[in-house]
C-alpha cells in the first residue's frame, strides 16, 4: 500500500479514527488520570481506607447499571441510524431521562435498606452515601448521544477539563487516613458536575423535546430489557471480584485487586473501544468476511496488549505502589488475559448480534459467562483460598464466553 493509498484510507475514516481516538482517550485518561494520583491517595489514605473506596464504589456501581438499563448501545444505535433528525434526538433524550429518575428512585429505596440490612455499611455510611451519589452521573451521563454521532471529543475534553480541575481540591483536602469521605466526595462531584455538562451541551443541540408519557417509557424500558440483563451480568461479574474480594479477605486485599485492575484497564481499553468506535460506521455493511477481518486484526492487538501488562506492569507496581502489594503484578498479568474476550465478544455483539436484532443471544452469552465465573471461582477458592482464585474465576469464564459466543453465531438468522 503506498502513500496515496494511505492517505485516502485515512480521510474515508476519519471520523471513525477520531470517535475511536476521544472514546478511547475519555477511558485511559481516566483510567491513567487515577493512577497518576495513586501513589499521593494511597499513601495518604493508607491502603485499608482506599479499599473501603473501591469497595463502596463497588457497591455503587450496581445501582449505576440498574440506572443505566442498557440505553447506551440501544440509544447509539437509533441516533447513528438518523444522525440528522434533531426531532427525534430531543424526544429520545427525554425519554431516556424520564425513565432514568424513575430507576433512580426505585435504586435509592433498596440502598436505602442496605444501609439499615448492614452493620459494615451502617459503621461506614458516610463513604456509602457519597460513593452512592455518583449515580448521579448515570442519570444525566448522554453517553449514547457522543457515540452514536460519533462526537465523544465533546464528552471527552469535558471530562478531562474537571478531572484536572479537581487536582487542587484533592491535594488540599486528601491529607490523611481520615480523608476518605473528603476524596470520594471529590471524585463523585467530579463525575456528576461533568455528566450535567454534558447533558446540557446534548440538549442544546436538540430540538426542544414532546416529554413522554408512561406508556412510551414503558415501551422503551421493555425494548432495552435485553440490554440491561446482559449488562447487569457483566456487571455483577466483574464488581463481584471486588465484593467477594472484601468480604472473604478485606479492604487491604481490595485495593491489591483494584492496583492490578488499574494496570489492566489501560490497554485493555484500547483494544475493547475499537468495536464500539466502528460500530456506528459499520452497522449497516458488516458482513461475516469483514468480521472475520476484523477479529483477526483485533487478536493482534490483544496479544500486543497481553505483552504491554506482563513487560510493564511490575515497574508501575515497583514506582507507585506501598510495599506489600507486589502481588497486583500477578493479578494484572492474569487480568490481561480477558482482554481477548472483549475484542473477540465484542465483535460478535457490535457487527453480529445487534444489527440483526439478536439482543436475546448478547444476553444468553452473559448469563453463561456469570454463572460459569460463580462456579469457577468455587472451585479455585476450594482448591486454594486466595485472591488469586477468584481472578482465575474470572479469566477462566471470559475464555469459555469466547467459545459460548462462537456458538451462538451459527444461530444468527441470515447471517453471511
Amino acid at each position: 500500500m503506498n502513500f496515496v493509498q494511505v492517505k485516502k484510507l485515512y480521510k474515508d475514516n476519519l471520523k471513525v479514527i477520531s470517535n475511536y481516538f476521544h472514546m478511547t482517550m475519555l477511558q485511559v485518561l481516566n483510567s491513567f488520570f487515577y493512577l497518576l494520583i495513586y501513589p499521593y491517595v494511597i499513601h495518604r489514605l493508607g491502603v485499608e481506607n482506599y479499599g473501603l473506596f473501591v469497595f463502596a464504589s463497588g457497591v455503587a456501581m450496581y445501582f449505576m447499571v440498574l440506572i443505566n438499563f442498557g440505553f447506551d448501545m440501544h440509544a447509539a444505535k437509533l441516533v447513528s441510524l438518523a444522525q440528522e433528525d434533531k426531532v427525534s434526538h430531543g424526544n429520545l433524550m427525554a425519554s431516556v431521562l424520564t425513565a432514568k429518575v424513575c430507576l433512580l428512585l426505585f435504586a435509592t429505596l433498596i440502598f436505602a435498606v442496605i444501609i439499615l440490612a448492614f452493620d459494615f455499611v451502617r459503621d461506614h455510611w458516610l463513604v456509602f452515601v457519597l460513593a452512592y451519589s455518583n449515580v448521579l452521573a448515570s442519570v444525566f451521563l448522554p453517553l449514547w448521544y457522543f457515540h452514536g454521532l460519533q462526537k465523544m471529543k465533546v464528552l471527552t475534553g469535558v471530562q478531562l477539563l474537571l478531572k484536572l480541575l479537581s487536582l487542587p481540591f484533592i491535594f488540599l483536602l486528601v491529607s490523611d487516613e481520615g480523608d476518605v469521605a473528603y476524596y470520594t466526595a471529590i471524585v463523585v462531584a467530579c463525575n456528576v458536575l461533568a455528566s450535567m455538562v454534558a447533558f446540557v451541551l446534548a440538549m442544546r443541540e436538540c430540538h426542544r423535546p414532546a416529554w413522554p408519557s408512561h406508556r412510551e417509557v414503558k415501551l422503551l424500558l421493555l425494548e432495552v430489557q435485553p440490554f440491561f440483563w446482559s449488562t447487569a451480568a457483566n456487571t455483577v461479574k466483574q464488581k463481584s471480584i471486588e465484593v467477594i474480594i472484601g468480604s472473604l479477605f478485606g479492604m487491604r486485599e481490595v485495593a491489591i485487586y483494584d492496583l492490578a485492575n488499574k494496570i489492566f484497564s489501560v490497554p485493555s481499553l484500547l483494544a475493547s473501544n475499537i468495536n464500539a468506535a466502528l460500530f456506528p460506521a459499520l452497522i449497516r455493511s458488516a458482513r461475516k468476511a469483514l468480521v472475520s477481518k476484523i477479529i483477526k486484526v483485533e487478536i493482534g492487538v490483544g496479544v500486543l496488549c497481553i505483552l504491554s501488562v506482563a513487560l510493564g506492569g511490575y515497574w508501575v507496581v515497583e514506582l507507585i505502589a506501598p510495599p506489600g502489594m507486589e502481588e497486583s503484578y500477578v493479578l494484572s498479568v492474569l487480568l490481561s488475559i480477558s482482554i481477548m474476550t472483549y475484542l473477540i465478544v465484542g465483535s460478535h455483539i457490535y457487527f453480529i448480534y445487534v444489527p440483526n436484532q439478536c439482543y436475546n443471544l448478547v444476553l444468553r452469552n452473559q448469563v453463561v459467562s456469570v454463572i460459569s465465573f460463580y462456579g469457577f471461582c468455587a472451585l479455585y477458592l476450594f482448591l486454594s483460598w486466595d485472591i488469586r482464585s477468584v481472578v482465575l474465576g474470572l479469566v477462566s469464564s471470559a475464555l469459555l464466553e469466547i467459545v459460548y459466543s462462537y456458538s451462538l453465531v451459527k444461530k444468527v438468522p441470515g447471517y453471511q
